[in-house]
Protein backbone atom coordinates (compact mmCIF):
# COMPACT_ATOMS: atom_id res chain seq x y z
CA UNK A 1 0.00 0.00 0.00
CA UNK A 2 2.83 2.41 0.85
CA UNK A 3 4.38 1.69 -2.54
CA UNK A 4 1.14 2.63 -4.32
CA UNK A 5 0.84 5.90 -2.38
CA UNK A 6 4.50 6.68 -3.02
CA UNK A 7 4.05 5.95 -6.76
CA UNK A 8 0.89 8.14 -6.95
CA UNK A 9 2.74 11.00 -5.20
CA UNK A 10 5.63 10.75 -7.67
CA UNK A 11 3.21 10.83 -10.64
CA UNK A 12 1.33 13.84 -9.18
CA UNK A 13 4.58 15.74 -8.52
CA UNK A 14 5.75 15.06 -12.09
CA UNK A 15 2.42 16.26 -13.48
CA UNK A 16 2.52 19.41 -11.35
CA UNK A 17 6.10 20.13 -12.42
CA UNK A 18 5.13 19.75 -16.09
CA UNK A 19 2.18 22.12 -15.66
CA UNK A 20 4.29 24.78 -13.98
CA UNK A 21 6.90 24.58 -16.77
CA UNK A 22 4.18 25.07 -19.40
CA UNK A 23 2.88 28.14 -17.56
CA UNK A 24 6.40 29.60 -17.43
CA UNK A 25 6.88 28.93 -21.16
CA UNK A 26 3.55 30.56 -21.92
CA UNK A 27 4.45 33.61 -19.82
CA UNK A 28 7.75 33.96 -21.71
CA UNK A 29 5.95 33.66 -25.06
CA UNK A 30 3.44 36.33 -24.00
CA UNK A 31 6.31 38.69 -23.07
CA UNK A 32 7.98 38.03 -26.44
CA UNK A 33 4.73 38.55 -28.37
CA UNK A 34 4.05 41.88 -26.68
CA UNK A 35 7.50 43.27 -27.59
CA UNK A 36 7.30 45.42 -30.71
CA UNK A 37 10.13 45.38 -33.19
CA UNK A 38 11.58 48.74 -34.22
CA UNK A 39 10.23 49.98 -37.55
CA UNK A 40 11.91 51.89 -40.37
CA UNK A 41 9.51 54.70 -41.27
CA UNK A 42 9.69 57.11 -44.18
CA UNK A 43 7.46 60.16 -44.28
CA UNK A 44 7.62 61.01 -47.99
CA UNK A 45 6.59 64.66 -48.23
CA UNK A 46 5.59 66.08 -51.62
CA UNK A 47 2.71 68.34 -52.69
CA UNK A 48 -0.26 66.78 -54.46
CA UNK A 49 -0.26 69.44 -57.18
CA UNK A 50 2.46 71.56 -58.83
CA UNK A 51 2.70 73.90 -61.80
CA UNK A 52 4.34 72.74 -65.04
CA UNK A 53 8.00 73.82 -64.94
CA UNK A 54 8.03 74.05 -61.14
CA UNK A 55 11.02 72.65 -59.27
CA UNK A 56 10.42 71.25 -55.79
CA UNK A 57 12.38 69.35 -53.19
CA UNK A 58 11.31 65.74 -52.85
CA UNK A 59 11.66 65.17 -49.11
CA UNK A 60 11.90 61.95 -47.08
CA UNK A 61 11.97 62.09 -43.29
CA UNK A 62 13.55 58.79 -42.18
CA UNK A 63 13.22 57.37 -38.66
CA UNK A 64 13.99 54.05 -37.03
CA UNK A 65 12.43 53.28 -33.66
CA UNK A 66 11.21 56.92 -33.61
CA UNK A 67 14.80 58.24 -33.89
CA UNK A 68 16.08 60.16 -36.96
CA UNK A 69 18.29 58.09 -39.28
CA UNK A 70 21.39 60.11 -40.11
CA UNK A 71 23.19 57.33 -41.99
CA UNK A 72 20.74 55.67 -44.39
CA UNK A 73 22.50 53.41 -46.87
CA UNK A 74 20.23 54.69 -49.65
CA UNK A 75 17.52 57.26 -50.20
CA UNK A 76 16.74 57.16 -53.90
CA UNK A 77 13.81 59.00 -55.42
CA UNK A 78 12.43 57.24 -58.50
CA UNK A 79 10.08 59.39 -60.63
CA UNK A 80 8.08 58.63 -63.79
CA UNK A 81 4.99 59.86 -65.60
CA UNK A 82 1.92 57.72 -65.06
CA UNK A 83 1.83 54.77 -67.42
CA UNK A 84 5.56 55.01 -68.19
CA UNK A 85 7.22 53.30 -65.23
CA UNK A 86 9.87 51.81 -67.52
CA UNK A 87 11.11 55.35 -68.26
CA UNK A 88 11.75 56.32 -64.65
CA UNK A 89 14.42 58.76 -63.48
CA UNK A 90 16.37 58.06 -60.28
CA UNK A 91 17.70 60.89 -58.13
CA UNK A 92 19.91 60.29 -55.10
CA UNK A 93 18.64 61.94 -51.94
CA UNK A 94 21.07 64.14 -50.01
CA UNK A 95 21.07 64.07 -46.21
CA UNK A 96 20.20 67.46 -44.73
CA UNK A 97 19.72 67.04 -40.96
CA UNK A 98 17.53 65.21 -38.44
CA UNK A 99 16.98 62.24 -40.77
CA UNK A 100 15.76 64.40 -43.66
CA UNK A 101 16.88 63.57 -47.21
CA UNK A 102 16.04 65.72 -50.25
CA UNK A 103 16.46 65.89 -54.01
CA UNK A 104 15.25 68.54 -56.45
CA UNK A 105 12.97 67.63 -59.32
CA UNK A 106 11.44 69.76 -62.08
CA UNK A 107 8.01 68.81 -63.43
CA UNK A 108 8.66 69.58 -67.09
CA UNK A 109 5.39 68.47 -68.64
CA UNK A 110 1.71 68.48 -67.81
CA UNK A 111 1.29 64.95 -66.51
CA UNK A 112 0.58 62.79 -63.52
CA UNK A 113 3.88 61.83 -61.90
CA UNK A 114 4.35 58.83 -59.66
CA UNK A 115 7.35 58.34 -57.44
CA UNK A 116 8.95 56.09 -54.87
CA UNK A 117 11.28 57.10 -52.08
CA UNK A 118 13.41 53.93 -52.00
CA UNK A 119 14.96 53.94 -48.54
CA UNK A 120 17.41 51.43 -47.12
CA UNK A 121 18.63 51.71 -43.53
CA UNK A 122 19.20 49.35 -40.62
CA UNK A 123 19.11 46.46 -43.13
CA UNK A 124 15.47 47.26 -44.00
CA UNK A 125 14.05 48.63 -47.26
CA UNK A 126 10.83 50.63 -47.59
CA UNK A 127 9.48 52.42 -50.64
CA UNK A 128 6.49 54.68 -50.08
CA UNK A 129 4.65 55.70 -53.24
CA UNK A 130 3.34 59.22 -53.95
CA UNK A 131 1.52 60.87 -56.85
CA UNK A 132 1.94 64.51 -57.96
CA UNK A 133 -0.20 66.19 -60.60
CA UNK A 134 1.58 68.78 -62.75
CA UNK A 135 -0.67 71.40 -64.34
CA UNK A 136 -4.17 70.33 -65.31
CA UNK A 137 -3.35 66.65 -65.95
CA UNK A 138 -6.02 64.11 -65.05
CA UNK A 139 -5.06 60.88 -63.25
CA UNK A 140 -5.99 57.71 -65.11
CA UNK A 141 -7.35 54.83 -63.05
CA UNK A 142 -6.33 52.39 -65.79
CA UNK A 143 -2.72 53.56 -65.88
CA UNK A 144 -2.26 54.10 -62.15
CA UNK A 145 0.88 52.37 -60.96
CA UNK A 146 0.21 49.39 -58.73
CA UNK A 147 2.81 49.59 -55.99
CA UNK A 148 2.84 45.79 -55.72
CA UNK A 149 3.82 45.59 -59.43
CA UNK A 150 7.24 47.10 -59.26
CA UNK A 151 9.23 44.66 -61.37
CA UNK A 152 10.99 47.21 -63.58
CA UNK A 153 13.38 48.17 -60.78
CA UNK A 154 15.95 45.70 -59.50
CA UNK A 155 17.18 46.06 -55.95
CA UNK A 156 20.89 45.57 -55.44
CA UNK A 157 20.70 44.19 -51.91
CA UNK A 158 21.25 40.68 -50.60
CA UNK A 159 18.09 38.82 -49.67
CA UNK A 160 19.06 38.61 -45.99
CA UNK A 161 19.45 42.38 -45.90
CA UNK A 162 16.26 43.08 -47.82
CA UNK A 163 13.06 43.36 -45.83
CA UNK A 164 10.52 45.19 -47.89
CA UNK A 165 7.69 47.13 -46.28
CA UNK A 166 5.42 48.90 -48.65
CA UNK A 167 3.16 51.74 -47.68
Amino acid sequence: MKKKIFFILIVLMAALAACSNNEADTAEEDDTDSMELPVLEVDFDVPGHVEVGETIDLTAHVTFDDEPVEDAREVLFEVWTQGHADDSVEIEGVHQEDGTYTASFTFEEEAVYEMYAHTTARELHVMPLKTVIAGDAEPSEEEAHDEMDHEHHEHGHDADEHNQEEE
